[in-house]
């Protein structure tokens, strides 16, 4: 005898949030360690956690206000009904370490993956399906990547150029991009460039030319010119809505961070010539500093890269 069963009902739910993640420095998604917390502006105590499914991607349910949104069928019909989206903070903080923590705003129920605009690396911009995530200067280097640090010091205002951005680039292709942490401490990680080829020879006394062979230094010997770009303002985001990063002020706002203006780095402690590019060679970690002054007037730090906004704040 076959059992028949009868369908009663079907109980669907609809996150209103789903988020991906991704490694600037490796471009892999990251679908673990990480605390992400939402809630209304205002509101920090009315936190919710957004956690990782099965895929990796962080999904939110019963945020404060949206409950009822949740029932749903999803479909095209579902999200032309919806009131328009309301304000919400997003944290994200790293466990392990690897990555340096910030907050954002963003308008809740979001159809699909949350699409971010980096406001450094399109015009017109283009949404991403991911929110990128860059390395804490006591993050541990992957093996076979290169590595810059610095410690980033306003020179302006003599004092930590906290969550100032540093851009490095190799032959005008930006290959790495850090965030300093409230210390400025920076580091930026990123696979090395390809070993340099020079001219194709012939070996000495070959009259015909021939075989020919590229002359190529040993990888250990390897240096390439990066190129350094900064983006830097001692001032701080006007929250919007207001009280809206009350919660953890020390978070920076993500799109604020990315939008600062640009900067000048400093290869001198007095402030009169601008560090554009380094030499990064092989096997070395490369340590940004600018040179002390030899007389006075001179910076009283040392050991630190000197940075100045383009702008001063009024």
């Amino acid at each position: 005898m076959i059992q028949q069963i009868q369908k009663l009902d079907r109980v669907t739910l609809v996150a209103p949030l789903g988020l991906r993640f991704c490694d600037f420095t490796s471009g892999t998604f990251v679908g673990d360690g990480l605390d992400v917390q939402v809630y209304p502006p205002g509101s920090p105590a009315r936190k919710v956690p957004a956690v990782a499914n099965r895929s990796g991607v962080y999904v939110l349910h019963h945020a404060p206000g949206l409950r009822e949104l949740e029932y749903g069928e999803g479909d095209q019909a579902y999200w032309n009904e919806l009131p328009p989206a309301r304000d919400f903070v997003i944290e994200v903080n790293d466990n392990e370490r690897r990555f340096q923590p910030f907050q954002f705003i963003a308008g809740l129920p979001a159809r699909g993956f949350y699409k971010w605009v980096d406001p450094l690396l399109s015009s017109p911009p283009t949404p991403a399906a991911s929110i990128p995530l860059y390395s804490s200067p006591v993050r541990a280097v992957p093996p076979g990547m290169a590595v810059l640090r610095a410690d980033l010091w306003d020179g302006s205002n003599d004092i930590a150029a906290s969550w100032a951005v540093i851009e490095a680039s190799l032959n005008d292709r930006i290959i790495a991009r850090g965030i300093a942490d409230e210390q400025g401490r920076i580091a930026l990680m990123f696979p090395y460039p390809a070993p340099r080829s020079f001219s194709v020879t012939s070996p000495p006394g070959s009259p015909l030319g021939s075989p020919p062979r590229a002359k190529t230094l040993a990888l250990t010997e390897q240096v390439w010119s990066i190129g350094l770009r900064a983006f830097y303002t001692s001032a701080r985001p006007i929250a919007s809505p207001p009280n809206a990063f009350a919660a953890n002020p020390v978070l920076p706002e993500l799109r604020f961070t990315l939008s600062q203006p640009e900067a000048t780095i400093w290869a001198d402690a007095t402030l009169s010539e601008p560090l554009l590019e380094a030499s990064l060679h092989y096997g070395h970690e490369l340590v940004l500093q600018s040179r002390a002054a030899t007389s006075p007037p001179s910076q009283s730090r040392q050991s630190v890269l000197f940075i100045t906004p383009a702008v001063s704040p009024p």
